[in-house]
């Protein structure tokens, strides 16, 4: 029988909290569940990741024709499916995104489920996911000083940056929308590749 996994992931370091809940199929691989929190937390897919579950770092691996060397130890993510891992309610998995801004994210298992509505499926979320390389965390608590106060020497720089980005903002129909169109997602998102 086919199995969905739903998770909780939140963005460490952040209050109040940046989340969401989603389901996955558990025959997704660790590049397709990348892709998928890239959906549902908001980022554009714009930089490297990495997956710690356990001693295991699960992520992507250079092309032949790539200029940056995988660390050895990283785990090809589309080559393990989720299932394989045999969770368990409860356990965590750490999603590391942008090595430079460093996004932490958890995401814990919250319950294991015969698949009964088609996935990948957000199923609840709050507040907006920062703006592609605001900083880290650091950086982006400076960005939202700098946004509520009009008088500061920054705020029309940040604010021409970040266009009408509200922190506060999450869509959740917009975001299941999009993942609807999971595969046509991933064509457009690799045609602008090339």
């Amino acid at each position: 029988m086919q199995k969905s996994i739903q998770f909780r992931v939140q963005l460490e370091g952040i209050q109040p909290a940046i989340w969401r809940t989603f389901q996955v199929d558990h025959g997704e691989d660790f590049f397709q569940l990348h892709e998928i929190l890239q959906i549902v937390m908001g980022w554009e897919n714009a930089h490297l990741f990495e997956f710690r579950f356990n001693e295991r770092r699960i992520g992507l691996l250079p092309d032949e024709d790539e200029l940056w060397d995988a660390d050895e130890n990283v785990e090809d993510s589309e080559a393990i499916v989720l299932g394989e891992l045999e969770l368990k309610e409860g356990d965590e998995i750490v999603y590391i995104y942008d090595f430079g801004d460093e996004w932490l994210h958890k995401l814990t298992v919250e319950r294991l489920l015969p698949k009964e509505t088609p996935t990948p499926l957000c199923l609840a979320g709050a507040r907006n996911c920062p703006p592609e390389d605001s900083g880290g965390i650091f950086g982006y608590v400076h960005l939202l000083e700098v946004l509520r106060d009009p008088k500061h020497p920054e705020f029309k720089e940040f604010r021409e940056w970040v266009e009408e980005f509200d922190p506060e903002l999450f869509d959740l129909e917009e975001t299941n929308d999009i993942l609807k169109e999971f595969d046509d997602w991933r064509e457009s998102l690799w045609a602008e590749e090339e």
